[in-house]
C-alpha cells in the first residue's frame, strides 16, 4: 500500500504545482465541475475518485502525459502476448 500513497501524493504535488501558476483551488474546481474541497483533498494526498483525478488533470494539460505512459505500457503487453503466442504450444510432462 505504500506505494499507492506515495503515488498519490505525488499527484497531488504535481496537480497543486501546475494550478498555483495559474489559479487558486476555487477557480480550478469551478472549471472541472469539482468542490474546493476535492481539490484541496488530491493536493494534499487524500484519496478522491479517478473521475475527479482525470477532470483536473485534463484541464491542466496533464492527461496526454498519463494517457502515453499507459499506451506504452500496452503496447509492451501486446508484443509480449504476440511473442509468446508466435512460441506455439508447449507440450507438458504426462508425469503426474
Amino acid at each position: 500500500m505504500q506505494k499507492v500513497q506515495v503515488f498519490i501524493k505525488s499527484i497531488g504535488r504535481l496537480v497543486s504545482a501546475v494550478r498555483s501558476d495559474t489559479m487558486d483551488q476555487t477557480e480550478l474546481a469551478e472549471r472541472t465541475g469539482l468542490s474546493r474541497s476535492t481539490i484541496s483533498a488530491m493536493e494534499n494526498g487524500r484519496p478522491v475518485n479517478v473521475k475527479a483525478v482525470v477532470s483536473v488533470l485534463e484541464h491542466l494539460d496533464l492527461l496526454d502525459d498519463f494517457q502515453a505512459l499507459v499506451d506504452d505500457k500496452l503496447a509492451e503487453k501486446s508484443r509480449l502476448l504476440l511473442r509468446k503466442s508466435r512460441q506455439g504450444n508447449v507440450e507438458l510432462d504426462n508425469d503426474f
